[in-house]
Protein backbone atom coordinates (compact mmCIF):
# COMPACT_ATOMS: atom_id res chain seq x y z
CA UNK A 1 0.00 0.00 0.00
CA UNK A 2 1.46 3.36 -0.98
CA UNK A 3 1.87 6.07 1.62
CA UNK A 4 -0.66 8.90 1.62
CA UNK A 5 0.55 12.34 0.47
CA UNK A 6 1.95 14.68 3.16
CA UNK A 7 -0.72 16.57 5.03
CA UNK A 8 -0.49 20.02 6.60
CA UNK A 9 0.41 19.98 10.26
CA UNK A 10 -2.25 21.07 12.68
CA UNK A 11 -1.69 22.82 15.97
CA UNK A 12 -2.92 20.82 18.94
CA UNK A 13 -4.17 24.00 20.50
CA UNK A 14 -6.77 24.24 17.72
CA UNK A 15 -8.50 21.07 18.87
CA UNK A 16 -11.50 21.24 21.14
CA UNK A 17 -13.74 18.85 23.01
CA UNK A 18 -16.50 19.56 20.54
CA UNK A 19 -14.23 18.75 17.60
CA UNK A 20 -13.17 15.52 19.24
CA UNK A 21 -16.79 14.51 19.78
CA UNK A 22 -17.56 15.21 16.14
CA UNK A 23 -14.57 13.14 15.14
CA UNK A 24 -15.86 10.18 17.09
CA UNK A 25 -19.35 10.38 15.65
CA UNK A 26 -18.57 9.12 12.17
CA UNK A 27 -20.58 5.90 12.55
CA UNK A 28 -19.90 2.24 13.19
CA UNK A 29 -16.70 2.25 11.14
CA UNK A 30 -15.46 5.51 12.65
CA UNK A 31 -11.89 6.71 12.88
CA UNK A 32 -11.09 4.73 16.03
CA UNK A 33 -12.11 1.14 15.27
CA UNK A 34 -11.93 1.01 11.49
CA UNK A 35 -8.20 1.70 10.94
CA UNK A 36 -7.27 -0.96 13.50
CA UNK A 37 -9.64 -3.35 11.71
CA UNK A 38 -8.09 -2.52 8.34
CA UNK A 39 -4.58 -2.91 9.70
CA UNK A 40 -5.21 -6.42 11.06
CA UNK A 41 -7.13 -7.48 7.97
CA UNK A 42 -4.22 -6.39 5.78
CA UNK A 43 -1.78 -8.36 7.92
CA UNK A 44 -3.98 -11.46 7.62
CA UNK A 45 -4.30 -11.16 3.86
CA UNK A 46 -0.52 -11.24 3.46
CA UNK A 47 -0.39 -14.73 4.94
CA UNK A 48 -3.45 -16.06 3.14
CA UNK A 49 -3.53 -19.29 1.19
CA UNK A 50 -5.26 -20.20 -2.05
CA UNK A 51 -8.67 -18.61 -2.52
CA UNK A 52 -11.00 -21.02 -4.34
CA UNK A 53 -14.09 -19.40 -2.83
CA UNK A 54 -14.20 -15.62 -2.91
CA UNK A 55 -17.36 -15.13 -0.85
CA UNK A 56 -19.97 -16.96 1.22
CA UNK A 57 -23.66 -16.30 1.79
CA UNK A 58 -25.07 -18.08 4.84
CA UNK A 59 -28.88 -18.12 4.87
CA UNK A 60 -29.49 -19.04 8.51
CA UNK A 61 -33.02 -20.05 9.59
CA UNK A 62 -33.24 -19.15 13.25
CA UNK A 63 -35.69 -21.28 15.19
CA UNK A 64 -34.85 -24.53 13.35
CA UNK A 65 -36.88 -25.61 10.29
CA UNK A 66 -38.42 -29.06 10.14
CA UNK A 67 -36.29 -31.19 7.82
CA UNK A 68 -39.14 -33.69 7.38
CA UNK A 69 -41.47 -30.93 6.16
CA UNK A 70 -38.93 -29.44 3.74
CA UNK A 71 -35.82 -31.16 2.33
CA UNK A 72 -36.26 -34.70 3.68
CA UNK A 73 -39.90 -35.86 3.47
CA UNK A 74 -40.91 -39.29 4.73
CA UNK A 75 -44.04 -40.18 2.74
CA UNK A 76 -43.94 -43.84 3.79
CA UNK A 77 -43.78 -43.09 7.52
CA UNK A 78 -46.92 -43.17 9.73
CA UNK A 79 -49.13 -40.09 9.46
CA UNK A 80 -48.06 -39.08 12.98
CA UNK A 81 -44.60 -38.51 11.52
CA UNK A 82 -44.90 -37.70 7.81
CA UNK A 83 -47.21 -34.74 8.42
CA UNK A 84 -49.61 -32.93 6.12
CA UNK A 85 -47.34 -32.23 3.16
CA UNK A 86 -46.92 -34.58 0.25
CA UNK A 87 -43.65 -34.98 -1.70
CA UNK A 88 -43.08 -33.53 -5.17
CA UNK A 89 -40.51 -34.38 -7.83
CA UNK A 90 -37.52 -32.11 -8.31
CA UNK A 91 -35.06 -31.32 -11.09
CA UNK A 92 -32.77 -33.92 -9.51
CA UNK A 93 -33.96 -37.37 -10.63
CA UNK A 94 -35.01 -39.58 -7.75
CA UNK A 95 -35.05 -36.77 -5.20
CA UNK A 96 -38.20 -35.24 -3.74
CA UNK A 97 -38.97 -32.34 -1.43
CA UNK A 98 -42.30 -31.36 0.06
CA UNK A 99 -45.02 -29.61 -1.89
CA UNK A 100 -44.46 -26.28 -0.11
CA UNK A 101 -41.15 -25.84 -1.99
CA UNK A 102 -42.22 -25.79 -5.68
CA UNK A 103 -39.70 -23.19 -6.86
CA UNK A 104 -36.77 -24.63 -4.95
CA UNK A 105 -37.76 -28.06 -6.31
CA UNK A 106 -37.01 -26.86 -9.84
CA UNK A 107 -33.44 -26.00 -8.80
CA UNK A 108 -32.43 -29.05 -6.77
CA UNK A 109 -30.03 -30.20 -9.47
CA UNK A 110 -27.88 -27.23 -8.41
CA UNK A 111 -27.69 -28.22 -4.74
CA UNK A 112 -25.70 -30.54 -2.53
CA UNK A 113 -27.93 -31.70 0.33
CA UNK A 114 -26.43 -33.02 3.57
CA UNK A 115 -29.12 -35.16 5.24
CA UNK A 116 -27.04 -36.48 8.13
CA UNK A 117 -26.43 -33.36 10.20
CA UNK A 118 -26.36 -34.27 13.89
CA UNK A 119 -25.31 -32.90 17.28
CA UNK A 120 -26.54 -32.90 20.88
CA UNK A 121 -27.56 -29.31 21.61
CA UNK A 122 -31.32 -28.79 22.02
CA UNK A 123 -31.59 -25.05 22.73
CA UNK A 124 -31.64 -22.15 20.27
CA UNK A 125 -28.89 -19.90 21.62
CA UNK A 126 -26.18 -22.56 21.93
CA UNK A 127 -27.50 -24.33 18.82
CA UNK A 128 -27.16 -21.16 16.74
CA UNK A 129 -23.71 -20.57 18.22
CA UNK A 130 -22.66 -23.99 16.99
CA UNK A 131 -24.31 -23.49 13.60
CA UNK A 132 -22.55 -20.21 12.77
CA UNK A 133 -19.14 -21.01 14.32
CA UNK A 134 -18.80 -24.79 13.98
CA UNK A 135 -17.75 -24.94 17.64
CA UNK A 136 -19.90 -26.90 20.09
CA UNK A 137 -17.97 -26.10 23.26
CA UNK A 138 -20.86 -24.35 24.98
CA UNK A 139 -23.43 -25.13 27.68
CA UNK A 140 -26.74 -26.45 26.40
CA UNK A 141 -29.05 -24.12 28.31
CA UNK A 142 -31.81 -21.80 27.14
CA UNK A 143 -30.13 -18.53 28.02
CA UNK A 144 -26.53 -18.20 26.84
CA UNK A 145 -25.11 -14.70 26.52
CA UNK A 146 -22.46 -13.61 24.04
CA UNK A 147 -19.02 -12.51 25.19
CA UNK A 148 -15.42 -11.80 24.13
CA UNK A 149 -14.31 -15.40 24.73
CA UNK A 150 -16.80 -16.84 22.22
CA UNK A 151 -15.53 -18.72 19.22
CA UNK A 152 -15.60 -16.35 16.22
CA UNK A 153 -18.29 -16.37 13.56
CA UNK A 154 -17.40 -17.85 10.18
CA UNK A 155 -17.50 -14.36 8.69
CA UNK A 156 -15.06 -13.05 11.30
CA UNK A 157 -12.58 -15.78 10.43
CA UNK A 158 -12.88 -14.92 6.75
CA UNK A 159 -12.44 -11.23 7.56
CA UNK A 160 -9.20 -11.99 9.38
CA UNK A 161 -7.63 -14.52 7.05
CA UNK A 162 -8.95 -13.31 3.71
CA UNK A 163 -9.36 -9.60 4.40
CA UNK A 164 -11.56 -7.01 2.69
CA UNK A 165 -12.00 -6.54 -1.05
CA UNK A 166 -12.17 -2.89 -2.02
CA UNK A 167 -14.01 -0.25 -0.03
CA UNK A 168 -16.59 -2.53 1.60
CA UNK A 169 -16.54 -4.33 4.95
CA UNK A 170 -15.60 -8.00 4.61
CA UNK A 171 -18.38 -9.31 6.90
CA UNK A 172 -22.01 -8.16 7.00
CA UNK A 173 -24.91 -9.60 9.01
CA UNK A 174 -28.57 -8.76 8.34
CA UNK A 175 -31.45 -7.98 8.80
CA UNK A 176 -31.39 -8.31 12.59
CA UNK A 177 -29.37 -9.72 15.49
CA UNK A 178 -30.56 -13.19 16.53
CA UNK A 179 -31.57 -13.51 20.18
CA UNK A 180 -33.52 -15.65 22.65
CA UNK A 181 -35.58 -13.60 25.11
CA UNK A 182 -33.07 -11.11 26.57
CA UNK A 183 -29.84 -12.75 25.36
CA UNK A 184 -28.25 -12.23 21.97
CA UNK A 185 -27.08 -15.50 20.49
CA UNK A 186 -23.33 -15.94 20.93
CA UNK A 187 -21.17 -16.54 17.90
CA UNK A 188 -22.38 -13.57 15.83
CA UNK A 189 -19.24 -11.52 16.55
CA UNK A 190 -15.45 -11.69 16.33
CA UNK A 191 -15.18 -13.25 19.80
CA UNK A 192 -11.66 -14.48 20.45
CA UNK A 193 -10.37 -12.74 17.33
CA UNK A 194 -11.39 -9.35 18.72
CA UNK A 195 -14.08 -6.83 17.87
CA UNK A 196 -12.05 -5.67 14.86
CA UNK A 197 -13.66 -8.63 13.13
CA UNK A 198 -17.24 -8.04 14.20
CA UNK A 199 -19.68 -7.86 11.30
CA UNK A 200 -21.27 -4.70 10.06
CA UNK A 201 -24.84 -5.21 11.27
CA UNK A 202 -27.80 -4.08 9.21
CA UNK A 203 -30.76 -4.08 11.60
CA UNK A 204 -33.40 -2.54 9.38
CA UNK A 205 -36.00 -4.20 7.18
CA UNK A 206 -34.82 -3.90 3.55
CA UNK A 207 -38.45 -4.13 2.45
CA UNK A 208 -39.31 -0.93 4.27
CA UNK A 209 -39.97 1.93 1.84
CA UNK A 210 -37.69 4.12 3.96
CA UNK A 211 -34.90 1.56 4.18
CA UNK A 212 -31.45 3.13 4.23
CA UNK A 213 -28.09 2.32 5.78
CA UNK A 214 -26.69 5.52 7.27
CA UNK A 215 -23.75 4.24 9.29
CA UNK A 216 -21.37 5.37 6.57
CA UNK A 217 -22.95 8.81 6.19
CA UNK A 218 -21.12 11.81 7.58
CA UNK A 219 -22.92 13.94 10.18
CA UNK A 220 -24.96 16.63 8.46
CA UNK A 221 -22.75 19.40 9.85
CA UNK A 222 -19.55 17.69 8.63
CA UNK A 223 -18.92 18.56 5.00
CA UNK A 224 -16.63 16.10 3.14
CA UNK A 225 -14.28 19.02 2.44
CA UNK A 226 -13.72 19.33 6.17
CA UNK A 227 -12.50 15.76 6.60
CA UNK A 228 -8.92 16.98 6.27
CA UNK A 229 -9.41 19.02 9.45
CA UNK A 230 -10.58 15.94 11.31
CA UNK A 231 -7.63 13.96 10.02
CA UNK A 232 -5.23 16.66 11.23
CA UNK A 233 -6.92 16.61 14.61
CA UNK A 234 -6.40 12.87 14.74
CA UNK A 235 -2.74 13.32 13.83
CA UNK A 236 -2.44 15.72 16.73
CA UNK A 237 -3.88 13.18 19.15
CA UNK A 238 -1.59 10.51 17.77
CA UNK A 239 1.53 12.65 18.19
CA UNK A 240 0.60 13.31 21.79
CA UNK A 241 0.13 9.66 22.72
CA UNK A 242 2.49 7.54 20.61
CA UNK A 243 6.03 6.71 21.61
CA UNK A 244 8.99 7.31 19.33
CA UNK A 245 9.60 3.58 18.92
CA UNK A 246 6.15 3.12 17.34
CA UNK A 247 6.99 4.99 14.14
CA UNK A 248 6.61 1.92 11.93
CA UNK A 249 3.20 1.11 13.39
CA UNK A 250 2.14 4.74 13.00
CA UNK A 251 2.99 4.67 9.31
CA UNK A 252 0.85 1.54 8.87
CA UNK A 253 -2.00 3.10 10.81
CA UNK A 254 -1.75 6.24 8.70
CA UNK A 255 -2.40 4.10 5.64
CA UNK A 256 -5.40 2.53 7.34
CA UNK A 257 -6.75 5.90 8.42
CA UNK A 258 -6.58 6.95 4.79
CA UNK A 259 -8.63 3.89 3.84
CA UNK A 260 -11.04 4.61 6.69
CA UNK A 261 -11.81 8.03 5.28
CA UNK A 262 -12.11 6.52 1.82
CA UNK A 263 -14.81 4.21 3.18
CA UNK A 264 -16.69 7.05 4.78
CA UNK A 265 -16.99 8.84 1.46
CA UNK A 266 -17.12 5.86 -0.91
CA UNK A 267 -19.94 6.15 -3.47
CA UNK A 268 -19.52 2.44 -4.25
CA UNK A 269 -20.30 1.53 -0.66
CA UNK A 270 -23.50 3.55 -0.57
CA UNK A 271 -24.49 2.09 -3.92
CA UNK A 272 -24.17 -1.45 -2.58
CA UNK A 273 -26.90 -0.75 -0.02
CA UNK A 274 -29.20 1.03 -2.46
CA UNK A 275 -31.94 -1.45 -3.43
CA UNK A 276 -33.61 1.19 -5.60
CA UNK A 277 -30.87 0.41 -8.15
CA UNK A 278 -32.55 -2.94 -8.82
CA UNK A 279 -35.30 -3.31 -11.46
CA UNK A 280 -38.79 -3.48 -10.00
CA UNK A 281 -39.40 -6.81 -11.73
CA UNK A 282 -36.37 -8.38 -10.04
CA UNK A 283 -37.42 -7.06 -6.64
CA UNK A 284 -40.83 -8.59 -7.26
CA UNK A 285 -39.20 -11.88 -8.18
CA UNK A 286 -37.38 -12.00 -4.85
CA UNK A 287 -40.58 -11.03 -3.04
CA UNK A 288 -41.60 -7.74 -1.53
CA UNK A 289 -41.05 -8.93 2.03
CA UNK A 290 -38.28 -8.94 4.62
CA UNK A 291 -36.83 -12.31 3.58
CA UNK A 292 -36.87 -11.64 -0.15
CA UNK A 293 -35.39 -8.16 0.01
CA UNK A 294 -32.77 -9.27 2.56
CA UNK A 295 -31.60 -11.95 0.14
CA UNK A 296 -31.52 -9.43 -2.69
CA UNK A 297 -29.46 -7.07 -0.55
CA UNK A 298 -27.16 -9.96 0.36
CA UNK A 299 -26.56 -10.61 -3.34
CA UNK A 300 -25.75 -6.94 -3.91
CA UNK A 301 -23.25 -7.03 -1.06
CA UNK A 302 -21.58 -10.16 -2.42
CA UNK A 303 -21.41 -8.53 -5.84
CA UNK A 304 -19.85 -5.39 -4.35
CA UNK A 305 -17.02 -7.40 -2.78
CA UNK A 306 -18.25 -8.37 0.71
CA UNK A 307 -16.56 -11.63 1.65
CA UNK A 308 -19.18 -13.11 3.97
CA UNK A 309 -22.86 -12.29 4.45
CA UNK A 310 -25.03 -13.88 7.13
CA UNK A 311 -28.72 -13.44 6.32
CA UNK A 312 -31.04 -14.48 9.14
CA UNK A 313 -34.60 -15.62 8.56
CA UNK A 314 -36.31 -15.23 11.92
CA UNK A 315 -34.95 -13.16 14.79
CA UNK A 316 -36.04 -15.06 17.90
CA UNK A 317 -38.16 -18.02 19.07
CA UNK A 318 -41.09 -15.66 19.55
CA UNK A 319 -40.86 -14.19 16.06
CA UNK A 320 -44.13 -14.97 14.18
CA UNK A 321 -41.96 -15.27 11.06
CA UNK A 322 -39.39 -17.44 12.83
CA UNK A 323 -38.97 -21.20 12.46
CA UNK A 324 -39.60 -22.37 16.04
CA UNK A 325 -42.81 -24.24 15.21
CA UNK A 326 -43.73 -25.79 18.56
CA UNK A 327 -47.35 -25.21 17.66
CA UNK A 328 -49.33 -25.08 14.42
CA UNK A 329 -46.28 -26.29 12.51
CA UNK A 330 -48.01 -27.04 9.22
CA UNK A 331 -50.10 -23.88 8.92
CA UNK A 332 -47.13 -21.69 9.74
CA UNK A 333 -44.84 -23.44 7.30
CA UNK A 334 -47.42 -23.40 4.50
CA UNK A 335 -48.77 -19.87 4.92
CA UNK A 336 -46.16 -17.75 6.70
CA UNK A 337 -42.69 -19.20 6.33
CA UNK A 338 -42.01 -21.30 3.26
CA UNK A 339 -43.78 -19.09 0.68
CA UNK A 340 -41.30 -16.26 1.34
CA UNK A 341 -38.40 -18.69 1.61
CA UNK A 342 -39.27 -20.63 -1.55
CA UNK A 343 -39.66 -17.46 -3.58
CA UNK A 344 -36.66 -15.54 -2.24
CA UNK A 345 -34.13 -18.36 -2.11
CA UNK A 346 -34.98 -19.67 -5.58
CA UNK A 347 -34.68 -16.12 -6.94
CA UNK A 348 -31.28 -15.77 -5.27
CA UNK A 349 -29.93 -18.96 -6.85
CA UNK A 350 -31.19 -18.05 -10.32
CA UNK A 351 -29.98 -14.46 -10.02
CA UNK A 352 -26.49 -15.38 -8.84
CA UNK A 353 -26.17 -17.99 -11.55
CA UNK A 354 -27.19 -15.52 -14.25
CA UNK A 355 -24.72 -12.92 -12.96
CA UNK A 356 -21.78 -15.29 -12.94
CA UNK A 357 -21.46 -15.24 -9.13
CA UNK A 358 -22.35 -18.86 -8.55
CA UNK A 359 -18.98 -20.55 -8.90
CA UNK A 360 -17.05 -18.03 -6.80
CA UNK A 361 -19.71 -17.83 -4.08
CA UNK A 362 -20.72 -20.59 -1.69
CA UNK A 363 -24.39 -20.38 -0.66
CA UNK A 364 -25.60 -22.27 2.42
CA UNK A 365 -29.22 -22.93 3.53
CA UNK A 366 -29.11 -23.90 7.21
CA UNK A 367 -30.70 -23.89 10.66
CA UNK A 368 -29.44 -24.72 14.15
CA UNK A 369 -31.13 -28.16 14.25
CA UNK A 370 -34.21 -29.98 12.96
CA UNK A 371 -37.63 -30.81 14.38
CA UNK A 372 -38.79 -33.95 16.10
CA UNK A 373 -40.29 -36.60 13.78
CA UNK A 374 -43.25 -37.26 16.07
CA UNK A 375 -45.99 -34.62 15.75
CA UNK A 376 -47.20 -33.39 19.12
CA UNK A 377 -50.78 -34.01 20.23
CA UNK A 378 -51.19 -31.77 23.26
CA UNK A 379 -47.99 -30.82 24.92
CA UNK A 380 -46.57 -31.72 27.44
CA UNK A 381 -45.03 -28.28 27.99
CA UNK A 382 -44.61 -25.61 25.35
CA UNK A 383 -45.24 -28.00 22.44
CA UNK A 384 -48.87 -27.81 21.46
CA UNK A 385 -51.05 -29.86 19.15
CA UNK A 386 -49.73 -30.00 15.61
CA UNK A 387 -46.27 -28.79 16.59
CA UNK A 388 -42.83 -30.34 16.38
CA UNK A 389 -40.26 -30.09 19.17
CA UNK A 390 -36.52 -29.41 18.82
CA UNK A 391 -34.49 -32.26 17.33
CA UNK A 392 -30.68 -31.98 16.89
CA UNK A 393 -30.11 -35.70 16.25
CA UNK A 394 -30.81 -35.40 12.52
CA UNK A 395 -31.50 -32.56 10.10
CA UNK A 396 -30.62 -31.23 6.64
CA UNK A 397 -28.62 -28.32 5.29
CA UNK A 398 -28.06 -27.48 1.61
CA UNK A 399 -25.13 -26.01 -0.32
CA UNK A 400 -24.94 -24.43 -3.76
CA UNK A 401 -22.21 -22.81 -5.86
CA UNK A 402 -18.63 -22.47 -4.65
CA UNK A 403 -17.45 -25.61 -6.43
CA UNK A 404 -19.68 -28.09 -4.53
CA UNK A 405 -21.07 -31.05 -6.45
CA UNK A 406 -24.32 -30.21 -8.20
CA UNK A 407 -27.22 -32.55 -7.64
CA UNK A 408 -25.42 -34.48 -4.89
CA UNK A 409 -26.85 -35.97 -1.71
CA UNK A 410 -24.47 -36.66 1.16
CA UNK A 411 -25.87 -39.39 3.39
CA UNK A 412 -29.40 -40.43 4.24
CA UNK A 413 -31.52 -40.22 7.34
CA UNK A 414 -33.33 -43.27 8.70
CA UNK A 415 -36.89 -44.22 7.72
CA UNK A 416 -38.51 -41.59 9.96
CA UNK A 417 -35.84 -38.89 9.86
CA UNK A 418 -34.87 -39.38 13.50
CA UNK A 419 -31.21 -40.30 13.10
CA UNK A 420 -28.56 -40.45 10.36
CA UNK A 421 -28.79 -43.68 8.40
CA UNK A 422 -25.03 -43.66 7.94
CA UNK A 423 -22.08 -41.68 9.30
CA UNK A 424 -23.34 -38.47 10.96
CA UNK A 425 -22.09 -35.07 9.83
CA UNK A 426 -21.34 -32.64 12.64
CA UNK A 427 -21.19 -28.83 12.62
CA UNK A 428 -17.43 -29.07 13.12
CA UNK A 429 -17.25 -30.95 9.80
CA UNK A 430 -19.13 -28.11 8.11
CA UNK A 431 -16.70 -25.61 9.66
CA UNK A 432 -13.66 -27.54 8.43
CA UNK A 433 -15.13 -27.86 4.96
CA UNK A 434 -16.13 -24.20 4.83
CA UNK A 435 -12.67 -22.99 5.82
CA UNK A 436 -11.05 -25.42 3.38
CA UNK A 437 -13.27 -24.05 0.60
CA UNK A 438 -12.20 -20.53 1.57
CA UNK A 439 -8.53 -21.47 1.22
CA UNK A 440 -7.92 -21.51 4.98
CA UNK A 441 -6.39 -24.65 6.50
CA UNK A 442 -8.86 -25.52 9.31
CA UNK A 443 -6.40 -27.69 11.24
CA UNK A 444 -3.11 -25.84 10.84
CA UNK A 445 -4.60 -22.37 11.37
CA UNK A 446 -4.83 -21.70 15.09
CA UNK A 447 -6.29 -19.01 17.29
CA UNK A 448 -5.73 -18.52 21.01
CA UNK A 449 -8.48 -19.22 23.51
CA UNK A 450 -9.16 -17.17 26.65
CA UNK A 451 -6.31 -18.99 28.42
CA UNK A 452 -3.81 -18.23 25.67
CA UNK A 453 -3.75 -21.79 24.38
CA UNK A 454 -3.53 -22.24 20.58
CA UNK A 455 -6.54 -24.05 19.16
CA UNK A 456 -7.25 -25.20 15.58
CA UNK A 457 -10.04 -23.37 13.79
CA UNK A 458 -11.83 -26.69 13.53
CA UNK A 459 -11.23 -30.29 14.56
CA UNK A 460 -13.83 -31.56 12.09
CA UNK A 461 -13.20 -33.50 8.90
CA UNK A 462 -13.19 -31.84 5.50
CA UNK A 463 -16.08 -33.21 3.44
CA UNK A 464 -14.10 -33.57 0.23
CA UNK A 465 -16.74 -35.95 -1.11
Amino acid sequence: MTSPPPRPRARCADSSRRSALKLGSLGLFGTAALPRFLQLAAQAAEGGKSKPVESVLLFEHYGAPSHIDTWDPKPDAPDTIRGEFGPIETSLPGYRVTEIMPRIARLCDRFCMVHTMSHKIFNHNPGTYQSITGNGNIRDVVQVANGPTDWPAYGSVMAKYRGPRGDVPPFVSLPHVAFDQVYKCPGQWGGLLGNEYDPFFITRDPNDAKFAVNDFDLPAELDPNRLADRRRLLDCVDRATRRIDEIALREQLDNNYARAFDLLTSPDLKKAFDLSQEPAALRDRYGRNKVGQSLLLARRLIESGVRFVTCFSGSSPGDPFGWDTHGDNFTRLKNKLMPFDDQGFSALIEDMEQRGLFESTLVIWAGEFGRKPQIAEKGPTFVSAGGRDHWPSCYTIAFAGGGVKRGFRLGKSDVIGAFPGDEPTEPSDIAATLYWAMGIDPHATRIHDQFGRPQPLSEGRVLTE
